[in-house]
């Protein structure tokens, strides 16, 4: 009995201690649960971008992929109200991708939100996503010199500095490459030798040079 009567007053002076502030939390908790409450809720369309992250290296997205998704949140109108448009995407995590076709669907995790602010709809709500590896391959680079006929009828020698880039792309489009060319170099003389820095063209999609892109041209005349 006396250990029931020593448990009963360590609870009753629990409960005494700090009671002011207790009461006080209290008041502020229900203070805010009321506001809440109390507010009015709305839902609210957006149009928003589609961010694809991580995608995986040496991997290609070879489909058209839609680039805006329509979402419809709801909440108080305080959080709605707070939002900003240009704030909001919707983002697709390719982490661990294999080659392929996969359908990733939206949800509320797709988007970063404050809290108290729900996802209603989204559409289109799933997302096809195809997938390829690539390939590289390294390509010989051919000058292209543009200008009047009496210039490049004089032409003796053309070099490109390196001779060959090392390109990274679909095994189809690689297996049709045979070599790339510069962007137009135009001589400004028809005498001696001239040197440009000329960038190198890519004619197909999903493809990307390993390193620089730029490579340096050098016309030699007749004398």
């Amino acid at each position: 009995m006396p250990d029931r009567l020593r448990m009963m007053r360590f609870l009753e002076g629990l409960v005494r201690k700090n009671l002011g502030l207790k009461l006080l939390a209290f008041a502020v908790a229900a203070g805010l649960w009321w506001f809440v409450a109390a507010e009015s809720h709305i839902q609210v369309g957006f149009v928003v971008p589609l961010e694809i992250r991580n995608l995986p290296e040496r991997m290609a997205i070879t489909n058209k992929v839609e680039r805006q998704v329509e979402v419809r949140l709801a909440g108080p109108s305080s959080l709605i109200g707070s939002i900003r448009q240009k704030d909001l995407a919707a983002t697709i995590d390719l982490s661990g991708a294999k080659p392929g076709k996969d359908v990733v669907r939206l949800s509320e995790r797709s988007f970063t939100l404050p809290i108290g602010v729900r996802v209603q709809g989204i559409y289109p709500h799933q997302i096809d996503i195809a997938l390829d590896s690539l390939e590289r391959k390294s390509l010989p680079v051919i000058a292209r010199i543009g200008g009047p006929d009496k210039i490049r009828r004089r032409i003796a020698q053309t070099s490109v500095v390196p001779p060959a880039v090392e390109v990274e792309a679909l095994p189809g489009d690689l297996s049709r490459i045979r070599a790339l060319s510069t962007e137009e170099v135009v001589p400004d003389v028809a005498k001696g030798t001239f040197t440009a820095r000329a960038r190198v063209d890519l004619p197909v999609e999903h493809a990307k040079i390993i390193g620089n892109s730029d490579v340096q041209v050098t016309v030699r005349f007749r004398e």
